[in-house]
């Protein structure tokens, strides 16, 4: 049976499997969408105001678009890996990157970013983003303690940054090449 495709994520989506799911009224979120600060996930909205327990918010988005969950726990991240990141981005965004092979980049997202902050984060690294749920505080917590140094800056608009073409539907091509090509199966110069 071929994989069932990947949903563009999208906070209106994650809104809309909130209301269906009784957690939160339909007004209460589409007045936090229309009202996002710059910078700000939905999602850290969602849980700042008290709406949606954070491990509640990331269970719904790994059902809603059939994401795996990590926390940072777990995953224990090497703060190297933010050598050459934008960490302002990061700080920004709540994104945790937790490991790099060959040209993919895993990463843990606080509960959900778009998926145009995440082609954002690939243009700026020059890599294919595999994205993972995260949870919102944990993922916070992290990035205070690892990027404390660096000073937050607003985020730039998405659209500046993102490449053009199907940078989305590519992203889980570029990370099953990138296992076959570790496991052996899969010849160098098919990985592009």
């Amino acid at each position: 049976m071929p994989p069932k495709p990947v949903q563009r994520l999208e906070y209106s989506r994650l809104a809309e499997a909130l209301v269906e799911q009784e957690m939160v009224e339909p007004d209460t979120l589409n007045e936090l969408l229309a009202n996002s600060r710059p910078g700000a996930t939905f999602a850290d909205a969602v849980v700042s105001a008290g709406l949606v327990a954070d491990w509640e918010l990331s269970r719904v988005v790994c059902e809603v678009y059939g994401l795996p969950f990590l926390t940072v726990a777990v995953a224990h991240p090497d703060p190297r890996l933010l050598d050459g990141m934008d960490r302002a981005f990061l700080l920004q965004s709540g994104i945790v990157p937790i490991a790099r092979h060959g040209k993919v980049l895993t990463v843990l997202m606080p509960g959900m970013v778009t998926s145009e902050v995440l082609a954002a984060l690939g243009h700026r690294t020059g890599m294919s983003v595999l994205p993972v749920v995260g949870t919102v505080e944990t993922n916070r917590a992290w990035l205070a303690e690892n990027c404390a140094a660096e000073p937050a800056a607003a985020l730039p608009a998405v659209a500046d940054h993102a490449p053009s073409g199907p940078v989305w539907s590519s992203i889980f091509d570029a990370a099953d090449a990138a296992v076959l090509l570790d496991l052996g199966q899969l010849p160098e110069e098919e990985t592009g």
